[in-house]
Formats: structure tokens, sequence, C-alpha cells
């Protein structure tokens, strides 16, 4: 019997979509939980979610492989395991995580749009705006079929951030030994919550593996996917760190952007405006098209509330 390859193409394809889920926002705040909590308590509390999260993101697609072919959402894996309760419970976690999530989203892309063109609109005029431009997005109407987009959200993320850590390395050449955090239990409690947001996309599992056409494989793309998001989240991190130690305040992309008088950023460097243009730039393609992955099991569920669509069969509930 032949041996089945480790990875295939429709393997890549849920990995873009996870991916995109997880590698995105979260991203802009790892710098800044190393200047917060220092690189040691930053790297235990990095290990920790990361373990936490992958184990708890492999257990979950073990467990959809278990469950009826009637169970395909997160509430509905819920409500497989606890009953009406387990069902309850994934769904205000999952609504918290639809609505939250995106807002940040939102706000984030309004600044980023603010930040490019300035004096353009208002910050709350661009978030409406950017809510119409994601709109048409999100009409994808599956995972798999958006691959593609996916893949861009991807590299749009990891372009960004690497430009942004190398506007900062840059700019900060020859400077003297970097500065060590005045540490708090806030600012050690802050990096928790940013690796939360980081990692705040397990919602979105259920609708990839459902989307599979060999669900057994999802455990494995899971466990890859999450693994490698884990080490690129610690190497930006402690790159930027090592550069600037804790004077990074919070979102990377905002500490190289230049103020509008000085043309200095926070950090006291003046920064090619172009770089800063393609950090947003890509950025922002990378929230447009993750807003409409993790949107889409909310889009799911609402085709079966409202439309009728996706209603359990008599044939796919357990006996």
């Amino acid at each position: 019997m032949a041996k089945s390859p480790f990875f295939t193409a429709e393997d890549a394809k849920s990995a873009f979509n996870l991916f995109c889920c997880i590698y995105g926002v979260g991203t802009l705040g790892m710098p800044g939980n190393f200047s917060r909590a220092g690189p040691y308590l930053a790297c235990i509390a990095m290990a920790f979610m990361a373990f936490a999260n992958i184990y708890s993101s492999i257990t979950m697609s073990k467990v959809m492989l278990l469950a009826p072919t009637s169970v395909k959402t997160f509430g509905d894996l819920g409500e497989w395991c606890m009953g009406k309760t387990g069902r309850w419970l994934c769904v205000i976690s999952q609504m918290g995580s639809c609505l939250l999530i995106p807002c940040v989203f939102l706000v984030l892309g309004g600044s980023l749009l603010d930040g490019l063109f300035p004096d353009a609109f208002s910050q709350t005029v661009w978030i409406i705006l950017m809510a119409g431009m994601v709109l048409p997005v999100c009409l994808v109407p599956t995972l798999k079929e958006g691959a593609g987009a996916a893949f861009a959200g991807c590299l749009g993320t990891i372009v960004a951030d690497v430009i942004g850590v190398a506007v900062v390395i840059h700019g900060m050449s020859g400077h003297p030994s970097v500065p060590s955090p005045d540490l708090s239990f806030s600012q050690v409690a802050g990096c928790f919550g940013n690796l939360s947001l980081a990692y705040g996309a397990g919602i979105v599992i259920p609708d990839i593996q459902r989307q599979h056409s060999d669900p057994k494989r999802m455990p494995r793309v899971v466990g890859v996917t999450v693994g490698i998001i884990s080490i690129l989240f610690l190497v930006l991190a402690s790159t930027a760190y090592s550069a600037v130690g804790c004077q990074i305040t919070g979102n990377l992309l905002f500490t190289i952007y230049p103020d509008s008088e000085t043309g200095l950023t926070t950090l006291g460097f003046a920064p090619n405006w172009g770089t800063i243009v393609l950090a947003y730039l890509f950025m922002q393609l990378h929230i447009t098209i993750a807003f409409s992955v993790l949107i889409n099991p909310a889009f799911y569920i609402a085709e079966r509330l409202v439309l009728g669509m996706h209603k359990q069969k008599p044939e796919d509930l357990e006996n």
C-alpha cells in the first residue's frame, strides 16, 4: 500500500485558512509582549499558550472525527459533547470571537487607512468604509474556494511583519544595549491578553475540517500549522526586542509610523515613507481576507437559521 503524502494540496488549502486566521493582527503586539513582560516571562507565556492551543486545536479536530456527520459547527460539537449546555457555552464563545475580533479588524483597518491617507476622512468614516469593503469578500461560499485569497492574506501579514521589523532594526542600528522592562502584574497580564487575541481562531477549525475531503488528515494539518505559527510568533517578538528592548509601546506598525510634524517615530528615527506604506498596505490586505475567513462560520449558522440550509438529515444523526 502506497504511503500517503505528509501534506497534500488540499491540506495546504486548509492550512492557509487557519494560518490566515491566527497569524495576523495579533502578531503586531508580539514585540510589545516582550517589551512589557521581558524576554523570559514572555517566552514562558508564549510557550504555555502555544502548548495549550496546539493541544486544544488537535484535540478538537480529533473529537470532530469521532462525532457523527450531523456535527458540522462549533456549536454542534459542543452539544454532542455536553448537551444543550455545551452548545450554549460554545455559541457564546463563538459569538464573542465573531463579534469582538472582527471589531478589532475594522478598527485596525480604519486606523491603517487613516494613516495612509491622513486628513482624508475621520477614523470613524474609515471604519465604516472598511466594513463596506470587506463585505463582498465575505460572500465566498466555502473556505476551500477562498484558499487562494487566504494564501494572499498569509503572505500579506508575513510581509508586513518583515517590513516592520526591518524598519525597526535599521532605524535602531548602532543603538546601545537595549533597556529592560520595569515589570508589573498588569504588563504581564497584558501579554497573556495579546496572546489570547493572537490564538483566538479555534472556532474555524470545525468549518475547515467539514470542508476537507479527508478529515482524518486534519489533526496533522492543525498541529503543523499552529506549530509553525507559534515559531513565527517567537521569531518576530525576539527579533524586534533584540533591537529596541522595552521601547516598543504596543502595535508594531504604529511604532514605525512617523509623526506628521517631526517625521520621527516614537523610537526617535526617521523611517522611509515608502516602506511604511508597503507595510500598511500588506497588513490591510491581510485584514480584509482574514475578516472573511473568521466570519465564515457565522455566515454558515445564519444560512442554517435564516435560510433553512444545512439542516441535519435523519441519516446523519447518531443512533
